[in-house]
């Protein structure tokens, strides 16, 4: 674990070019024991933002210099592409040295981006007990709690004096052996979880008293199978530090921390984002162009599809459309607006589900609100809209065709925006999964639908 005592360099966005650029010029220069300097004063965080603008060169020298702690701590950061290239440059031996000084949860993860039969060759080096710690967090699914729990905790006995306890604190801490230490869990004989002391009550109780005299009541506890979204919300709802997983008999199996949840959270939000657009979850900037084509033709032709049903719909009404060709100019706006309000719901409707906020008690009233909501922005937007098409063309029935249309549009936008992540979620599918490129075209068909076929009727009959 890296000295959270060490003065480190603060960088930011304004400032990651120019760290940069002297990282390059100290390895092209060979100034070794400039580099080694600075690189001891760049956090493992803020290295990782640094590392894709290095080349593979500049990244195997600078891997070079760091100590095997300031290393381990790096694996962690890096993306599973770049972390992917850099461990097919190490042997076996140099992986464990690294791994070992990680915490259970990170050496998983790394584990599992590795090919299985490297993933088995590294555990059998680690000692007995600890590769079997490794091998039952690896049989948890992905995005679970069991995934994200560290098996790196401290319990103690309810029968513990505190004298004892603090006595085999200090030894855990003089080991290195468990990071962010908030608190230490109480158990009885059968490791069951009674409760938890934290450091600061810890310190000030009296050594003789024991620890179930001082303990407190678990706030909350998770099953390993519980999916890594709800564990977000139980530390977001709790405002918790840590976080104690069991199994069906109230046996602890290890603990979550904040750090590995604030990474939740800032997945599962780039997962949503991505997912409304039709990008994977593993779509990265960093990606080979065929990682990145396997991931997006799939919605490329879903697109096609799409677009091909709302050029359908245009079709229909070529007859129309050459009589009165300004109606070319009023369809973008139309489908435009439409599509933006239809992603606007996307958008709240995704969040709110995401974070606990909308129930299924709520839509209706939800849905009732925004209507009526939209109802009166797009009789404002579509007054002027349809006001500019009466002057363009000096026809009132072209202006109320385009409000009208607008008026329609933006209400079934509305819905479709709201229905497409619902219905995925009724069907128990990730709410976010393309419902942006679904609702898009949805309301571009029936934006020309409804402007066309009033069009249709009210001009040429």
């Amino acid at each position: 674990m890296l000295d959270s005592s060490h003065q480190y360099f603060f960088i930011s966005e304004e400032n990651q070019d120019r760290f940069v650029s002297v990282l390059k010029k100290l390895i092209e220069r060979k100034k070794t024991k400039w580099l080694k300097r600075i690189l001891e004063q760049i956090h493992s965080t803020a290295l990782a933002r640094l590392w894709p603008f290095l080349s593979d060169v500049e990244q195997n020298i600078i891997i070079g210099l760091l100590n095997p702690e300031a290393s381990a701590e790096l694996l962690p950061e890096l993306s599973e592409t770049e972390r992917s290239e850099l461990l097919k440059t190490k042997n076996t031996e140099w992986i464990v040295n690294r791994l070992e000084e990680l915490e259970s949860d990170d050496i998983v993860d790394i584990l599992k981006g590795l090919e299985t039969w490297e993933a088995k060759s590294i555990i059998r080096r680690f000692k007995k007990d600890y590769s079997q710690k490794i091998k039952e967090l690896l049989k948890y699914p992905e995005e679970t709690a069991g995934a994200l729990m560290t098996s790196d905790f401290m319990a103690v006995l309810e029968s513990a004096t505190i004298e004892t306890i603090i006595r085999q604190f200090r030894k855990v801490i003089e080991k290195d052996e468990v990071e962010d230490l908030h608190l230490v869990f109480v158990v009885n004989k059968q490791n069951q979880l009674l409760g938890y002391i934290p450091l600061r009550k810890l310190i000030l109780e009296k050594p003789k008293k024991e620890a179930r005299e001082i303990m407190s009541p678990p706030i909350i506890t998770v099953r390993p199978d519980l999916d890594q979204e709800e564990v977000a919300k139980i530390f977001r709802h709790y405002d918790l530090i840590s976080l104690p997983v069991v199994d069906e008999r109230n046996t602890i199996l290890g603990r979550i921390t904040v750090d590995d949840i604030v990474d939740v959270m800032q997945d599962e939000a780039s997962e949503d984002v991505y997912r409304m657009v039709g990008l994977a979850k593993e779509e990265n900037i960093t990606n080979k162009i065929s990682t990145s084509l396997k991931h997006r033709f799939p919605w490329m032709l879903i697109n096609l599809v799409t677009t091909s049903l709302a050029a359908f719909v245009v079709s229909l009404y070529q007859g129309v459309i050459k009589e009165y060709i300004i109606l070319a100019a009023f369809m973008p706006i139309i489908a435009a607006l439409g599509g933006a309000t239809g992603n606007q719901m996307v958008a709240m409707i995704v969040r709110g589900l995401a974070t606990g906020d909308l129930y299924w008690k709520r839509i209706n009233w939800i849905l009732f609100r925004e209507v009526i909501s939209v109802i009166i922005g797009s009789s404002v937007i579509g007054a002027i809209i349809g006001l500019a098409a009466w002057k363009l063309e000096g026809s009132y029935i072209l202006g109320l065709i385009v409000f009208f249309s607008l008026l329609l549009n933006m209400i079934f936008a509305t819905l479709a925006g709201a229905g497409v992540p619902l219905m995925l979620k009724l069907l128990r599918q990730d709410p976010a999964w393309g419902s942006s490129v679904l609702v898009s075209a949805i309301t571009d068909m029936m934006g020309f639908f409804i402007f066309l076929g009033l069009a249709s009727y009210y001009l040429i009959s």
